[in-house]
């Protein structure tokens, strides 16, 4: 075996062998009351989002596509940019407490799929 190569070997393992010696010190448990912090308070949240697709004033626009998106069964790689007004109640009209702001893709050849991240913000 060339020098070379045992080298890469040995300088893998003990790099491997550091990361692996290095990710058990990552993480401890802290004591919640070392942070002041009291009981866990549970909280729910409920609202609904709206995308808008049509009419005059749509909250969610086609940002970008691949060559075969409009040929695709799935729509694969369409980009979707939302702002999508979030309310109390199921209907458009009920009051509005915030917003989703983000992105949809089309992320499959082959079968219905969506990725997407949104920040949402509460007025």
């Amino acid at each position: 075996m060339s020098n070379i190569f045992l080298f890469i070997v040995f300088t893998s393992f003990i790099f491997a062998l550091l990361l692996t010696r290095e990710s058990q010190d990552l993480s401890k448990k802290i004591p919640q009351n070392s942070l002041g912090l009291n009981e866990e308070k549970l909280t729910h949240l409920h609202f609904y989002f709206h995308d808008i697709v049509s009419g005059r004033n749509p909250t969610i626009v086609q940002v970008a596509s691949a060559d075969i998106t409009n040929t695709s069964s799935t729509y694969f790689g369409a980009i979707m940019m939302i702002d999508d007004p979030l309310t109390e109640g199921p209907e458009r009209s009920s009051k509005q407490v915030g917003r989703a702001q983000g992105i949809y893709v089309s992320a499959s050849l082959s079968e219905l799929s969506i990725s997407s991240t949104h920040s949402v913000t509460f007025q």
